[in-house]
């Protein structure tokens, strides 16, 4: 058998299938815009569009897709002069990646790794009345977007998405396409080491007594809820004063806008009047590498998440899975995997107070964060979201085809 992978960030979400198939003896391809080397995978890279800005987003958006499609064929063309014709072929639907592959590789079966598909409202758009929407230019962009994923769906035999609620997004005639089958997280990685936390520790100047609070998100940004957090933080200074708070993630960059005046939002939020932040106990971290990342979270007696009815973040399911006690914003995806006072803390994603409040009460209450803590750990593997087992399952689908 003969895969080809396609993702603009080579393998992305599809390591562990990447990697499980490669145990099979599968003969693996992988076409991507970013540098990757592995001694059994031909991988070809693809260079990032250039896309000349109009004044028209939805027209800019639409070539950087088409470019981007166009790269991606020929390579795809390159890898067919080799003689690699794939009996499947796995592509993220996001990115117009798929949108040419069926004309050059008709035999193949397409997959479609179905994300996200965006609505003008009741999803991460108009659900925060902090920042309406400005223009219309934002949802011929969307209607864009969601243009190009139904053409990549369209040529698609199947999808997958890894969660019921992502799947739900998309138009009702598409469900019984899309098999919801969750990529999975790597548990051996999450693995405790007692040296590198006593380092940290000591780097950030936190006593071994200290508790500590951690906040993950890819991007500091409204989407993760950065805002309700940061708002937060005088709140739970001020009742737990001798925690520390750990906050990693980008302030660049993000699911969303950025500020109108080129600020990032942590610079835009920390502005704000009227409430005293101590930042001798409030540590941004930046993005750290995964070992680094697993050692902080580690740290925490609470893990704080966050975020719009939008994908959710590995790191939500990282932290079940260490057995962190979790408050979380009662919104989907979140809601599928956590429970309110059973598997975590759901409180409402605007209510800072109340994000503030259950943190408190978690850290005053250690039998209640290893109830907690321990039912999320349970679920994970309940729902088998180990890496290896889903990837098992994922190769089980692909070979069905």
């Amino acid at each position: 058998m003969k895969v080809l992978f396609v993702h603009q960030n080579f393998p992305g979400q599809f390591a562990g299938l990447v990697d499980r198939l490669l145990t099979e003896n599968v003969e693996v391809a992988g076409i991507g815009a970013r540098d990757f080397q592995h001694s059994r995978i031909r991988y070809h890279r693809y260079g990032a569009p250039m896309v000349q800005q109009s004044n028209d987003l939805s027209i800019d958006d639409a070539s950087g897709r088409l470019r981007r499609a166009s790269a991606v064929a020929a390579q795809a063309r390159l890898l067919q002069h080799t003689g690699f014709e794939p009996d499947v072929m796995v592509v993220h639907s996001g990115w117009g990646e798929a949108l040419y592959l069926r004309d050059i590789f008709p035999r193949a079966r397409l997959v479609c790794y179905c994300e996200f598909f965006y609505h003008r409202a009741g999803a991460d758009i108009g659900f925060d009345p902090e920042f309406p929407i400005e223009s219309l230019d934002i949802l011929h962009r969307l209607r864009v977007r969601n243009a190009f994923e139904l053409a990549s769906v369209d040529d698609a035999v199947a999808c997958i998405s890894p969660t019921l609620w992502q799947r739900s997004t998309y138009p009702a005639e598409l469900h019984s396409k899309i098999a919801v089958l969750h990529e999975g997280i790597d548990l051996r990685g999450l693995g405790a080491d007692e040296a590198a936390e006593a380092q940290w520790r000591q780097k950030l100047g936190i006593r071994r007594s200290a508790p500590v609070i951690t906040y993950v998100a890819r991007y500091l940004e409204p989407h993760r809820g950065f805002h309700t957090f940061i708002r937060a933080v005088p709140i739970l200074q001020s009742l737990a004063p001798d925690a520390h708070i750990l906050v990693v993630g980008s302030e660049k960059g993000g699911y969303g806008a950025t500020p109108a005046n080129g600020q990032t939002w942590k610079e835009l939020m920390l502005q704000q009047k009227g409430w005293e932040i101590d930042h001798t106990r409030l540590h941004f971290l930046g993005n750290l590498p995964f070992r680094d990342y697993v050692t902080v979270t580690r740290m925490a007696e609470v893990h704080l998440y966050l975020t719009y009815p939008f994908v959710l973040s590995w790191s939500a399911l990282e932290a079940m899975a260490m057995g962190h006690a979790i408050v979380a914003s009662d919104t989907p995806p979140v809601t599928e995997f956590m429970s309110d006072g059973e598997t975590a803390r759901l409180v409402n994603f605007f209510d800072s107070e109340a994000l503030a409040r259950a943190t408190v009460d978690l850290l005053r209450d250690r039998q209640q964060r290893e109830h907690l803590g321990q039912a999320a750990q349970d679920l994970v593997r309940q729902r088998g979201l180990d890496r290896a087992e889903a990837s098992q399952k994922l190769s089980h689908f692909i070979h069905q085809l």
